[in-house]
């Protein structure tokens, strides 16, 4: 429970990004371009931390990686509230970034290696308390940001962090310590065959193509769409936000039972398939009923994510220990780093369309790849 309520808490912080992006890119004066770098530099921090996480929390424990991380998201939240140029808030959104990317490394670390029999659900428990938080964030980030401006969102924010942290040091880590000596390294489930390497490629594609619409879609594009051609209020796209996120948490539990029983490709699929819908229909909506329609499909889609870091744990050679947890993180927020900016670019450039179009690509082809390579394989 301490575990949950640490990354629920964790999210309530982050989360108040996306709803106050329209009116920080006006007091900021950004273009669609350095709006999408800030998705960019927060993912690019994530980026160069994943690896040596996993290699860290190996050798020096999870005391000083869990530290680490709560200590940099306060510092980014508290330099957000401060920031007065597009360089200040990159610094920011940078060590925010580093910061989420160090909590989740030990975060899937600690999922996978726990239950190998009910892994998706108990791997989409630790989603429901990071969709919660989302969900909380994003309809309480955008009213304070209505209310009294973004800044106090940040403000806000800090708040939960410190609680955060205050669990991380007195609830979590005296019963996780020695989590990495006393776990044994589960066998991948299918180590009587060797894992054609066709299919690790598509279960990479699989992870990319999420967090590419996680970061394109979910944080760049249906934000800047509602608030520059449906001109939302940040208090109404913090809302949508929310309904979205509580429609995905309910998902979540009987996605993962269902991911279990009946295989993870059997759930992946309808999964991309909904958020590739959701992608596309979204730069044609013009009420913000339909808006929201768009994006709740999308983010339902979004209640596969652990179906594919799950078959990766159990077709990893030598199975998923620190290194496994930092490739997973390092291919997710690869995704993180190219999205936002070109969906960005796209934007400003072609328009929300063609924007819409490449993250509805990127989808397809890992639809394709998982049909062709996954879909005969039980899981």
């Amino acid at each position: 429970m301490c575990f949950l309520s640490v990354f629920f808490l964790f999210n309530v912080a982050l989360g108040v990004f996306p709803p106050i992006l329209p009116q920080l890119m006006t007091d900021l004066e950004l273009s669609f371009a350095t709006a999408g770098l800030l998705g960019t530099a927060f993912g690019f921090s994530r980026f160069l931390v994943d690896i040596p996480t996993g290699i860290l929390v190996e050798r020096l424990g999870i005391s000083l990686i869990l530290h680490s991380a709560a200590g940099l998201l306060v510092l980014g939240t508290l330099l957000s509230a401060v920031a007065s140029s597009f360089w200040g808030m990159c610094l920011a959104r940078a060590l925010l970034g580093a910061g989420s990317g160090m909590a989740m490394v030990f975060a899937v670390l600690y999922l996978m290696q726990h239950a190998v029999e009910n892994r998706t659900r108990r791997a989409n428990l630790y989603e429901m308390s990071v969709i919660s938080g989302m969900a909380v964030s994003a309809e309480l980030g955008g009213v304070i940001a209505s209310w009294w401006g973004w800044r106090w969102s940040f403000v806000a924010g800090l708040f939960f962090l410190a609680l955060a942290w205050a669990i991380v040091a007195w609830g979590v880590l005296p019963g996780v310590r020695a989590l990495l000596p006393a776990i044994p390294s589960s066998p991948p489930v299918r180590a009587e065959h060797r894992t054609p390497r066709g299919s690790l490629l598509v279960i990479f594609m699989l992870i990319f193509g999420q967090a590419f619409a996680w970061g394109g879609g979910i944080s760049t594009l249906l934000p800047l769409y509602g608030g520059d051609k449906l001109m939302l209020s940040p208090e109404v796209i913090g809302q949508t936000m929310a309904i979205a996120f509580w429609v995905e948490v309910c998902l979540l539990f009987p996605v993962g039972w269902a991911a279990d029983v009946w295989g993870k490709t059997t759930v992946v699929l309808p999964g991309f398939i909904a958020m590739l819908v959701g992608s596309l229909i979204a730069p044609f909506t013009n009420t913000a009923w339909a808006f929201g329609a768009a994006f709740v499909l999308l983010v339902s889609g979004m209640s596969v994510w652990m179906a594919a870091p799950a078959l990766l744990a159990e077709w990893s050679p030598g199975g998923f220990r620190g290194r496994s947890a930092g490739l997973y993180r390092l291919v997710t927020d690869f995704a993180f780093v190219l999205s936002p900016g070109i969906v960005g670019w796209l934007i400003g450039r072609y328009g929300f369309t063609a924007a819409a179009f490449v993250i509805a690509a990127v989808l397809g082809l890992a639809i394709l790849l998982a049909g062709r390579f996954l879909a005969s394989r039980s899981s």
